[in-house]
């Protein structure tokens, strides 16, 4: 009689046992092929659970890293402060003044502790006309200056960004939009280093940018703001304020200092909320972030209740192979079979079907989101979407419990067959 100390190591030996058993998969082969249209359905069930599951989390992972792509190109700790109009009367003046930000305004609050670098945004709203050769087209100017063009920085093609060099110097360079090269250059393949005339006045291409954030197609014009006021538009007036937060810092730590400071020289209520617009573009993130980790958990809930679905089928199935196989369970007690081994036999033919239909569904998974990413389907919201190493692992572990959890309920049934019963089963 073996020991309670010996239990768990026989337990082992059996499981391994009934599992390199040549004779035990033939006969658990024998047995799946009797019933091959009920056994494939039940397989499907499966297969299409772990697809399912396996699709929707790299679909998901597209999803997620195509909304964070577009904030890729700028600091993540930036902020975009403009002005707004007052909708509050303020020592006399009266409600609805436009507050235009200044020049005065960047150096006033590069000066404020948690203020890394800062830099203005200079907009130009009428459209000037664009030369090359016979080519001409009307664009949008904006003047940035170096530390502002590290902030956003635009994501190049070709080429490089505007430096304190350019902006100090007041140089007549330029960093246009795919879309401007196309119409003026003709999709030149090398625009870098040409010369195009912006309203009559040459400038040198020093860069190509395909995208910048909140803008739809890359039509800009980006040149020196020095540039810019010795150029186009000598005022003091500014269309934005672009700033990073230093570390150990965030935007609410100092934007009651900013608005505190930027009251006194606009004349505005620090309170009026209309009077100063600001976009945290951390805060943006870390929202974003939040929905893509709803979003994921909402596909693993589907995916894992689709595949959970196909292992209730699995156990329902096994459970009426119980039934059918009532007599022989019957006989095999009765010829000395232990409960143990007829446990692990039923155990083992629903793990069978479970894990080889999931890894066919596994395959078919992982083909599909393989086969997107190398097709090119991406948008500005989705784009290489990819199945993680920890959610194939995951996804396996997951068909395995629940194959485990399927088959129980039918092993627990054949177990508790009295010999003598199942003997008198018809």
């Amino acid at each position: 009689m073996a020991s309670k100390s010996q239990m768990p190591i026989l337990s082992c030996h059996l499981s391994l046992k009934l599992m390199f058993d040549l004779d035990r998969w033939a006969e658990i082969g024998h047995t799946l092929r009797q019933h091959k249209l009920r056994t494939a359905l039940t397989a499907f069930g499966v297969s299409w659970g772990i697809f399912m599951l396996v699709l929707l989390l790299g679909m998901g992972k597209g999803l997620e890293r195509g909304t964070m792509s577009l904030f890729k190109d700028t600091a993540t700790n930036s902020v975009w402060i403009q002005g707004g109009k007052t909708s509050q009367a303020y020592k006399g003046l009266i409600p609805g003044r436009i507050v235009n930000m200044e020049i005065d305004d960047v150096a006033l609050l590069g000066s404020l502790p948690g203020v890394d670098a800062i830099g203005p945004t200079k907009h130009l709203e009428k459209g000037y006309t664009m030369k090359y050769g016979q080519n001409t087209g009307s664009f949008q100017i904006y003047g940035i200056s170096a530390a502002n063009a590290r902030i956003q920085k635009l994501s190049l093609e070709s080429g490089r960004q505007i430096n304190e060099l350019d902006d100090r110097e007041g140089r007549k360079v330029a960093v246009v939009g795919t879309r401007v090269i196309e119409v003026l250059m003709k999709n030149s393949k090398e625009p870098v280093g040409k010369t195009i005339l912006v309203g009559g006045i040459p400038f040198v291409v020093i860069g190509v940018y395909k995208k910048a954030l909140e803008e739809q197609s890359p039509n800009r014009v980006y040149i020196p703001y020095s540039t810019l006021r010795r150029v186009f538009d000598p005022s003091p007036s500014i269309s934005m304020i672009t700033l990073t937060i230093s570390s150990g810092y965030t935007w609410p730590d100092i934007k009651s200092e900013v608005i505190r400071l930027l009251s006194q020289r606009h004349r505005f209520d620090p309170k009026d909320l209309s009077a100063m617009e600001s976009f945290d573009i951390s805060a943006e993130v870390k929202k974003l972030q939040s929905l893509m980790t709803g979003i994921q958990l909402f596909m693993i809930l589907v995916g894992t209740g689709t595949l959970l679905a196909g292992c209730i089928g699995v156990s329902n199935t096994m459970l009426v192979t119980v039934k059918e196989r009532t007599r022989e369970f019957g006989i095999r007690k009765a010829i000395g079979a232990t409960p143990s081994s007829i446990l692990f036999m039923v155990l083992h033919e629903t793990l069978i079907i479970t894990l080889a239909a999931g890894y066919i569904g596994l395959l078919a998974g992982v083909g599909l989101i393989e086969l997107i990413r190398s097709v090119g389907i991406e948008s500005d919201y989705f784009r290489d979407p990819q199945v993680d190493l920890s959610v194939a692992l995951g996804a396996v572990g997951i068909l395995t419990v629940a194959g485990l959890v399927a088959g129980y309920l039918p092993a627990r049934q054949a177990v508790r067959i009295s010999p003598i019963e199942a003997l008198r089963h018809e």
